[in-house]
């Protein structure tokens, strides 16, 4: 029988967060996944020999690796050393609002003073909150508070250390030496974490593949008109063509690689799985034998496919030159990355391995034994699992191991094993994400950020051209642009995804522009003074970019419970009319497979405020008419004594119905799609009103309505977020 030869490639990356002003790293996520994912990741193959495993290392993560263990700190590091008594007032805000920026019910909820200090702060804090705020929080509060942000990102490998078990025994009443003591247990964390991959793959139980160095869309790079093959309606900025830009960078990060790692990285996977029939020769000429990307670049290359299509790797030929390519299998790399977290660890290891031995039996008349490449995210999955995924992870592995017709592998040993057999008459060109680059060009912020970066990258040409400055100079304005070059400055423009931290990214992609030209001793255009970011309207609606799956509790349960939902602010100018102290501010609202969830928050005064006879009618049209009232004050007892639900004008009991309300701070609500009859596709509207005395108060929106397309199962795939 056929064994199923399985690769698992977790990618590893974060963008470069150094601030070349402060000559420092403006945001923690290197030094805290490194604590946590990174670490806990390579320690799982520790007592598994035969777990054979492929990790993306991307060259300028490495870099801030070591950059750590050579002296550079973050400033979230910088104010956790801070003694507790001489924190600022600026500094306790900073803490207060930062310091809870993980996941809520993996790490914050399970420890009793970690939660004791969200609730002392509020769930929905503010800045403007602050001041009441400052006035709840002791000294000891803000030292507790700075040793919990930093212990709860510590990973499951290390929590059996004597110091950081005590810490978590103590739970509270932390001192400075405590604090400073495991601040330091992160850093020597990270002195170790590179030659710690470094020596397995020496050893052979693991391969490291890498990407270009600092993670640019390297299609995009070449030509950013490619951008108009998958989408040819997309508006694209001004022609940016930079191949020799799109050679470096990947020669730079295989090199640097080589350097660190102590081998030459053979793999590629690169960034976002983005790939062209131009990019063929370049990876050819650097050195690499194989890359990776999507099923749907594989099933759009192909002429016909077929149900083994997918399971083996292929040449691909452009113009005499060749590389070996694996597609990877969305199905299965969604699932660890997105439903599994929701699953007992058991469970979800028995239909993972099921779904493997399925493929593996309806593969046995193939010629050659059976591939699948597993390819997803390698750090921020587990912050969603319950304990930070090692469950999970440990008993995927052996179960896999235990099973005779299942083989886990290297991409690259595999290759070498059984070369690639059929070659693609055509490579498709696009990324891993809607098989096309509408992530990071096409929109208003995206394209103003690529004509930016194209006349910083002109003006270095101009220099040269007028030959009166030195290579040094050229190559200290080249490197900013390299680094201005990385994708995650495009993905976090425009509104596909959000962020905290939207313009901390704007600014640090404008600063190493302005760093090209103070290079070579030329005027900042004034375009690089002010955010590309355009600013929102207050009134502005953005739509959901994933599934949610809120608590009907009435408060914000947890970190990001409603974050990848639609929103529409209410604004004074003409987002609503006022309404005083009882007037709405937002409506957010979202949806999983099996329901529709709305959320409501009032301005200052809350619904305390609101007179006794205030009604919040909401209407939902699709198949059907939905109606529910919904009285706010003394919202206390039965829920069918506040809540009126009318279908089709037919009053129902609303606890019958499976919908769902919750009212305390704010308003939460769950319609389930079968009460709307409504199928995926379909489109419902929705708007809200506040009714007093009979009569229509205040609508939202002013005018027309809120749109939503039901989701069917793949719509979280279609808006994937790494």
């Amino acid at each position: 029988m056929l064994q199923l030869n399985i690769a698992f490639l977790w990618h590893m990356h974060q963008p470069l967060y150094l601030d070349p002003i402060w000559d420092r790293f403006a945001m923690p996520w290197v030094r805290l996944h490194s604590v946590k994912a990174y670490s806990d990741m390579i320690a799982c193959l520790d007592s598994r020999p035969e777990a054979k495993v492929t990790f993306n290392l991307v060259p300028s993560l490495i870099f801030q690796i070591l950059s750590y263990t050579q002296g550079k700190i973050d400033g979230f590091l910088e104010l956790s050393r801070r003694p507790a008594v001489e924190l600022s007032p600026p500094e306790q805000e900073f803490i207060l609002t930062h310091f809870f920026s993980c996941r809520w019910p993996t790490m914050v909820e399970p420890y009793k003073r970690y939660l004791h200090l969200l609730e002392l702060r509020g769930r929905d804090f503010r800045p403007s909150n602050f001041s009441q705020v400052r006035k709840k929080f002791s000294t000891q509060d803000y030292l507790d508070l700075q040793v919990w942000f930093n212990l709860t990102w510590v990973g499951f490998s290390s929590r059996s250390h004597p110091l950081i078990s005590s810490l978590f025994k103590k739970g509270r009443q932390f001192s400075e030496e405590e604090k400073m003591d495991l601040l330091e247990f992160h850093l020597e964390l990270m002195k170790g974490l590179v030659s710690r991959y470094s020596s397995k793959w020496i050893e052979g139980q693991i391969e490291i593949s890498a990407s270009p160095f600092y993670h640019p869309i390297l299609p995009l790079l070449i030509d950013t008109d490619l951008g108009k093959r998958p989408r040819p309606e997309a508006k694209l900025p001004l022609r940016f063509t930079c191949p020799e830009d799109a050679r470096t960078q990947l020669e730079r990060g295989k090199h640097y690689c080589k350097e660190v790692l102590g081998k030459n990285p053979l793999g590629l996977w690169p960034s976002e799985g983005s790939v062209s029939p131009e990019l063929i020769p370049i990876i050819e000429e650097v050195g690499f034998s194989w890359a990776a990307t999507d099923e749907a670049i594989l099933y759009n290359s192909l002429e016909k496919v077929e149900s083994q299509s997918l399971f083996q790797p292929y040449k691909v030929e452009i113009n005499g030159c060749r590389t070996d390519m694996v597609f990877r299998h969305r199905k299965l790399s969604d699932l660890i990355g997105f439903v599994y977290q929701k699953n007992h660890p058991q469970a979800a290891i028995t239909d993972f391995v099921s779904r493997l031995k399925e493929i593996c039996n309806g593969l046995q008349r193939m010629d050659r034994p059976p591939f699948v490449a597993i390819i997803l995210d390698g750090e921020n999955p587990w912050e969603y699992y319950q304990d930070g995924g090692e469950s999970f992870l440990t008993g995927l592995y052996d179960a896999i191991i235990k099973e005779p017709t299942l083989k886990l592998v290297t991409i690259g040993q595999y290759l070498e094993n059984h070369p690639p057999t059929f070659t693609l008459p055509r490579l498709y060109t696009g990324s891993w994400i809607n098989h096309d680059f509408g992530i990071w060009i096409g929109g208003q912020d995206e394209n103003k950020a690529w004509e930016a970066l194209g006349r910083a990258r002109k003006a270095i040409d101009n220099a040269k051209k007028q030959g009166n400055i030195s290579e040094d100079v050229v190559n200290m304005a080249m490197e900013s642009i390299f680094v201005a070059e990385g994708s995650d400055w495009f993905w976090w423009y425009g509104d596909k995804f959000k962020t905290d931290y939207a313009y901390e990214f704007d600014r640090l992609f404008r600063t190493h522009l302005k760093k090209v030209y103070n290079s070579l001793n030329m005027t900042v255009p004034d375009e690089l003074l002010n955010p590309i970011r355009a600013p929102r309207q207050a009134a502005s609606t953005n739509e959901p970019t994933c599934f949610i799956h809120p608590q009907i509790d009435g408060r914000l349960s947890y970190f990001g419970e409603w974050r990848g939902a639609g929103s529409i602010t209410l604004g004074n100018d003409g987002g609503a009319m006022h309404f005083g102290a009882s007037s709405l501010a937002e409506i957010t609202y979202g949806f999983d497979l099996e329901s529709f969830y709305i959320r409501i928050d009032t301005r200052e005064g809350g619904f305390d405020a609101w007179d006794p006879d205030s009604v919040l009618k909401i209407t939902i049209s699709s198949e059907v008419v939905i109606i529910i009232d919904l009285i706010i004050r003394g919202f206390m007892g039965s829920l069918d004594e506040k809540i009126r639900l009318l279908k089709n004008g037919k009053p129902f009991i609303f606890h019958e119905t499976g919908a769902r309300c919750a009212v305390n701070k704010l308003v939460e609500m769950a319609i389930p799609f079968a009460l709307l009859d409504s199928s995926p596709k379909d489109e419902l509207t929705f708007y809200v009103e506040i009714i007093q005395n009979k009569l229509v108060r205040d609508r939202f929106p002013r005018e027309g309505y809120i749109m939503v397309k039901v989701p069917d199962k793949d719509f979280e795939r279609r808006l994937w977020l790494v």
